[in-house]
């Protein structure tokens, strides 16, 4: 680090003090910032003049509301048609369309992004394949009220859109059917939760977007979860946490690195200039809670880089110490502000804009103060990684990465809870694809190990078997035998040692010696009966 006359210092620090937040003044005079401080000036004044429930939720001064819920359809009646779910509310005006998330997948979750109000949740079928949801294609109903009481901590879940015989709302104005559909729709997952990392949803745009206006995120991003493939139960999830302004791009070193026949990497993708203690609390209910995400009892890896970091690790304080609950076996921080960051309290005083994940990372703040209240889980081994070279031209105060100090990096709750520190000699962006990080990245993965056997996961290796068009079966049955057929096989003859109590009883239903229980066990009885060829494999 380059030294300066301690008087030469003061001077720097008395005429320019924000040079001693790092990039908090480049924020702060940006095109960018500027840009936003612009953009929301306007709702401001337009909710003065002609107010209304969707401009109130882009302003970043107000505290919004998360929903999460799911569309039943045991029928499977609306399985192949495209579904919508719309928030309308009429506090300023009369049935406002305030929310929409489209290509839901019947029987999957949707994510919706509200201000405090009363709402009627409508699901919408495109019956008539027009490209338009319409009045009469109203397929589910319910009402919803949000406030502090309803939403602890500005979210609900749990809310169920019952799918019906379609009706007709008189209210309901048309609206299109996007024109850029997910290009893969999930059996299991919220219909665009499976995406390419060149998806224009993973932009730098869209990261900038998330951080001075969140609720716009929300709008392309509704679900948060993310990931690159259908679900396979035997492979490890790899959680991967961006900091703010990232995206899931960030981590495409590391995702080079996973094998992906048994690995399989998902993302929280979040607006990173929003409020962090909501954040953390979606990362629980979605990825720990085991509510949402059901893992038949594989360790979690998580990887956070920047303030990832911070969001995990309050997430890991909202354990309930329930079965249910999905557990983190490896937690790996990067660079992160354990902390907090000076600067976001320069911010806070004299942004123009505020955004809540500044007043969540000043160190005065309760978030960082109460960041360790806890301890980790017994199970999870935290690896903390610290980067410590600033290619700045002009470098005081503290020793940094040229974005996080190296004092917030290494909190001394965050090295006594620990496994290990490693110091890394790159930048805050560029220890993401450091050779010594990945190096150890490689290694940490063999640590974590999986719930299925060896002789197991070989022949879950071998994939199903295909399922003919004209064969009824419902989409999870159906995924079922063309994934897991081959390992089904093994087990129903007793080649394999069951290793769940489910198995034991799948094996006496294949044998005759009861009666199936689920529509998987009926299924595959259904499909063998059908094809007895495979049978004699």
């Amino acid at each position: 680090m380059t030294k300066y006359p301690s008087s030469l210092k003061a001077r720097f620090q008395k005429f320019f003090p924000l040079l001693t937040g790092g990039l908090l003044v480049a924020f702060l005079t940006s095109c960018t910032y500027l840009k936003y401080t612009s953009v929301h000036k306007s709702y401001k004044r337009i909710q003065s003049s002609d107010p209304s429930q969707l401009n109130l939720k882009h302003m970043i001064d107000n505290q919004g509301f998360y929903v999460i819920g799911d569309t039943a359809d045991p029928s499977n009646r609306y399985k192949s048609h495209d579904l919508a779910v719309a928030a309308y509310s009429s506090k300023y005006q009369a049935h406002e369309r305030v929310d929409t998330m489209q290509f839901v997948s019947s029987g999957t979750h949707f994510g919706l992004n509200l201000p405090e109000g009363e709402y009627d949740f409508l699901a919408l079928a495109d019956l008539d394949r027009d490209g338009l949801f319409e009045a009469h294609e109203t397929v589910g109903r319910v009402s919803v009220s949000l406030d502090e009481q309803t939403a602890p901590q500005n979210i609900l879940s749990h809310v169920r859109l019952q799918l019906g015989e379609a009706r007709h709302v008189d209210w309901v104005k048309d609206f299109p059917l996007s024109a850029t559909p997910p290009a893969r729709q999930s059996v299991f997952y919220p219909g665009n939760a499976i995406r390419i990392l060149d998806d224009p949803i993973f932009d730098p745009g869209m990261a900038t977007l998330g951080m001075y206006d969140p609720a716009a995120f929300l709008e392309s991003a509704p679900t948060l979860f993310y990931t690159l493939e259908e679900d396979l139960s035997y492979k490890i999830p790899v959680i991967f946490v961006h900091g703010i302004g990232g995206t899931p791009r960030s981590f495409e070193p590391l995702l080079a690195l996973l094998d992906r026949t048994r690995y399989r990497p998902w993302f929280f993708y979040y607006p990173s200039g929003g409020d962090l203690n909501q954040q953390a609390d979606m990362f629980y209910r979605i990825f720990l809670s085991g509510k949402l995400v059901q893992t038949t009892q594989q360790p979690f890896i998580v990887v956070a880089h920047s303030m990832g970091g911070i969001v995990v690790r309050e997430a890991l304080n909202l354990y309930q110490g329930d079965d249910q609950e999905n557990q983190v076996d490896l937690f790996v921080t990067i660079a992160s502000p354990f902390n907090g960051h000076a600067a976001s309290a320069i911010g806070e005083k004299r942004g123009f804009i505020v955004l809540p994940a500044w007043r969540d990372l000043n160190p005065q703040n309760e978030y960082i103060a109460q960041l360790f209240r806890l301890p980790l889980p017994e199970q999870t081994r935290h690896q903390l990684i610290y980067a410590y070279r600033n290619d700045g031209l002009l470098n005081l105060g503290e020793n940094s990465d040229g974005v996080v100090s190296v004092s917030s990096q290494l909190r001394v709750e965050a090295q006594q809870e620990s496994c290990e520190q490693i110091g890394i000699n790159n930048t805050h962006t560029g220890v993401l694809s450091d050779p010594i990080l990945l190096e150890f990245f490689r290694r940490q993965l063999s640590t974590v190990a999986n719930v299925f056997p060896e002789d197991h996961l070989a022949v879950l290796d071998k994939g199903g078997f295909s399922v003919p068009d004209e064969e009824r079966y419902d989409p999870i049955s159906r995924y079922s035998i063309e994934a897991y057929g081959h390992y089904m096989l093994a087990i129903s003859r007793g080649q394999l040692e069951p290793i769940h109590p489910e198995q034991t009883h799948f094996i006496q239903v294949c044998n005759g010696e009861t009666s199936p229980k689920t529509p998987i066990e009926k299924a595959w009885l259904k499909f063998i009966k059908a094809h007895p060829e495979i049978l004699v494999q």
